[in-house]
């Protein structure tokens, strides 16, 4: 929605709502019955009975830059000029006590050069000029982009929901139930590795400890929970000390192997002459 209001002639500068980029429109004239010049926030129209005849220059109403903004384009017929708010520092603004950005009024340059007091320059004015400051325009999207869009939607949501389902999985995963249960799965997961005899013995005590956690017939802060956690690494350290003595078992018997080929090698290299 444009925002419009009336530009004052009683205040040296005049605050606007507006954020850097921003466009700003102001349109009207005054004519002055000093002169019979017209002025609008841009130029001034000059009769053709004033002094060098009929023209238009570039002193306005408005000094621009010093209120922070900058003019795009101007109209000396239409009086309707263009500007855009540029964000750089307005002391002018500063100095009149209201915000940046502004509309710096050039009244008091123009009653100098006209020889008359800033008071008797503005009661000499007739007319008005309006400040529009229409919202940003909202961004058209072309319809041979739609599909494209939905498809960055559809993506962007799968990304959120698995970074939501990480989350989730790592609190789990820190909390004392999740550490109980990656115990018990890796428990399991060696037990299938381990001396068949061993397995059968102890995979029915792992479940039923995993079980007890998931269904939470055990809390996982409780006492109890600690038990099962020992219990379980108690488990895990014998499958361990198996493999070490079936590793060492391996080992000698590659070991007895590699010595009795050297002594077969040994016995195959016939004895050195005597000279």
């Amino acid at each position: 929605m444009t925002q419009t209001r009336i530009l004052p002639l009683d205040q040296a500068a005049t605050p606007i709502a507006a954020s850097p980029g921003q466009e700003v429109v102001l349109k009207g004239v005054f004519v002055s019955k000093h002169d019979g010049s017209m002025i609008d926030a841009a130029t001034t129209t000059w009769p053709k009975d004033a002094p060098g005849g009929a023209s238009v220059d570039s002193g306005g109403l408005v000094d621009w830059e010093a209120g922070g903004l900058h003019m795009n384009s101007r109209d000396p017929v239409t009086h309707e000029v263009h500007a855009i708010v540029t964000g750089d520092a307005a002391p002018a603004c500063s100095a009149a006590g209201v915000s940046a950005p502004c509309l710096v009024l050039r009244t008091l340059p123009q009653a100098r050069s006209r020889l008359i007091t800033s008071r008797e320059w503005v009661d000499s004015l007739n007319g008005r000029i309006s400040i529009e400051v229409p919202e940003p325009a909202l961004v058209a999207v072309a319809p041979s982009t739609v599909p494209y869009l939905q498809g960055a939607a559809v993506l962007l949501g799968v990304a959120l929901l698995g970074a939501l389902a990480w989350t989730v999985h790592r609190r789990r995963a820190r909390s004392a139930a999740g550490q109980l249960l990656a115990l018990a799965d890796r428990v399991r997961t060696k037990l299938k590795a381990a001396d068949p005899v061993l397995a059968a013995t102890l995979t029915p005590a792992v479940e039923s400890a995993a079980q007890a956690v998931r269904k939470r017939r055990v809390a996982p802060e409780s006492r109890e929970a600690q038990r099962v956690a020992e219990a379980l690494r108690r488990v895990e350290q014998r499958i361990e000390a198996a493999s070490a003595a079936e590793e060492q078992q391996a080992a000698d018997e590659l070991l007895q192997e590699v010595e009795s080929a050297l002594e077969a090698a040994d016995e195959m290299v016939p004895a050195p002459r005597r000279m």
